[in-house]
């Protein structure tokens, strides 16, 4: 069974008849890539929809079209593009990778896959505190989603999410000031860097993508 299946069943089995917003792996992109190829994987963790509307709805359905001119999507896939794109010399300027074309481009050729902490209820503002609280009571619900999707890289996004998910993970990653962790446990690489949603702009924006790659980069060096 493929992996968006087995979270479908899994939210069946949590959720019951109850509404939320389904997640995974974005069927518009390359999603066959997630199953065959582990260096593949690279999933960012948000913190819940923004509102209340979205409850039913299905990220994964979610095309270029829905996606382009959207800043939250965008900056995702320009990370996504960044992260790729990061070898020991160095990662795309942040400006090049917010390129259209290149959102087109990483999108088409890269699965993206994405989960919300809380997917049954939306809000424009996310309280830290009530995030933590609540992916403590519901941290087997969110270990299994990680663990069905296996991925190579986390990308934790907006305060309090690499916390939430750590925790929810055996809390076996290390608590440093970095903006990448790594889990020598569990072979994961975590990035904890801002929101990619407004408020935020300009330089946080661009603190948020390069920042993490330029740690990215020491680590592949090291290698």
């Amino acid at each position: 069974m493929a992996t968006n299946q087995l979270l479908d069943k899994l939210c069946q089995e949590y959720f019951g008849t109850t509404s939320y917003v389904a997640d995974g792996i974005f069927y518009g992109s390359a999603e066959g890539r997630w199953e065959k190829d582990a260096t593949t994987r690279i999933l960012f963790v948000m913190k819940q929809p923004n509102s209340n509307d979205l409850l039913g709805e299905d990220y994964r359905e979610y095309g270029l079209d829905t996606m382009l001119g959207n800043q939250n999507w965008e900056q995702l896939m320009a990370r996504l593009y960044g992260i790729v794109h990061t070898t020991a010399s160095g990662y795309p300027a942040y400006d090049e990778a917010i390129r259209q074309e290149h959102l087109i481009e990483i999108f088409s050729t890269q699965p993206f896959a994405v989960t919300n902490i809380n997917k049954q209820d939306g809000s424009g503002t996310t309280d830290t505190r009530s995030l933590k609280a609540y992916a403590r009571s519901h941290a087997d619900f969110i270990r299994k989603q990680i663990q069905l999707l296996r991925p190579r890289i986390i990308v934790c996004c907006g305060s309090g999410v690499f916390d939430a998910v750590n925790a929810a993970m055996g809390e076996t990653a290390p608590q440093t000031g970095n903006w990448t962790k790594y889990d020598e446990v569990l072979n994961i690489l975590y990035f904890d860097t801002y929101h990619p949603g407004r408020p935020m702009a300009g330089q946080r924006l661009v603190d948020a993508y390069e920042m993490p790659l330029r740690e990215y980069m020491k680590m592949l060096k090291q290698e």
